[in-house]
């Protein structure tokens, strides 16, 4: 065996690492042209003019003129930035919440459940924020021909809330959770399929002892599934939150967006930079913290 090894010239090490090579390749190849020479490329045109000419793209250097620009001059995107993180926020509990209570649900035997599974799932399937956005004005513009006093939104509840006497700030809240039920929706197709598969992956006989020992439903849900699916609710709780940040009706993301468009290239190089190290940091934090509750077998 060591002969022909050598007689090849690899090892058997070195070839697991030529095949593994082989096997990342095009991953290797997707993220270089992808992400990272569009990433140094944006990180370049922050600190630069960037203008357009017959012959190419002409560079010249600004220092930090382009980040006095977004964040000095323009004092609005601060508050952009800072809503759009707390409304983020918002969106990333509720996304949660949905995702474990619906794969719940999704787990349990009834007829149909397949369908069910199914319907669920289209969100990946078919995953454009674009859609989305058609979808919901489709909608819209469907139930006010069926019935001009119907609308897509949460109006005719604002107001019944609005006449018990609540807060307005309590009943502002409320409505734009309301409103934005179809998004949730929308962006927890991946987080249900995920907690689904946590959920089928519990050992049954942990249910059983648990049940022998007098332990009620509601007690056993806290104190053996939570545990046992927490590597799955920290995995969720990450993509929720760096999906939520970069979702298509995120104002920073359409700012962006209208800059590029405009041919702003430095001015939108400049705030997605700098919002993609706030993201990068929530991120890294979330993950430190929520790590120390999360349960290992190991432990």
């Amino acid at each position: 065996m060591n002969k022909r090894q050598k007689r090849r010239g690899l090892s058997y090490a070195g070839r697991r690492t030529v095949n593994g090579l082989v096997f990342l390749s095009p991953w290797l190849i997707g993220v270089t042209a992808f992400f990272v020479y569009p990433f140094i490329s944006t990180f370049l045109y922050m600190f630069h003019d960037v203008t357009l000419e017959p012959g190419g793209m002409k560079m010249e250097f600004t220092g930090l003129k382009n980040l006095q620009e977004v964040f000095i001059n323009s004092p609005t995107n601060v508050r952009m930035i800072t809503e759009a993180l707390a409304s983020s926020f918002g969106t990333v509990i509720l996304i949660m919440l949905f995702s474990i209570f619906a794969a719940v649900l999704l787990n349990q035997k009834f007829h149909g459940r397949a369908v069910v599974r199914a319907i669920f799932a289209l969100p990946i399937i078919v995953s454009s924020g674009i859609l989305l956005s058609v979808f919901k004005e489709d909608l819209f513009v469907r139930s006010i021909q069926s019935d001009p006093s119907t609308i897509f939104q949460s109006t005719a509840l604002q107001d019944m809330l609005q006449s018990f006497g609540l807060d307005v700030t309590l009943v502002q809240s409320i409505s734009d959770m309301i409103n934005r039920i179809m998004d949730i929706v929308w962006q927890s197709g991946v987080q249900i399929l995920l907690f689904l598969a946590a959920l089928q992956s519990v050992p049954r006989v942990l249910y059983e002892v648990s049940s022998a020992e007098g332990a009620t439903t509601w007690q056993t849900f806290w104190k053996v599934t939570i545990p046992l699916i927490s590597p799955y609710i920290l995995l969720n709780g990450l993509y929720s939150i760096i999906d939520s940040f970069t979702f298509y009706d995120n104002p920073v993301m359409k700012e962006v967006m209208n800059q590029f468009n405009d041919m702003n290239y430095e001015v939108s190089s400049a705030l997605s930079m700098v919002y993609f190290a706030i993201v990068l940091v929530i991120t890294l934090a979330a993950a430190g913290l929520a790590s120390r509750h999360v349960y290992s077998a190991e432990k």
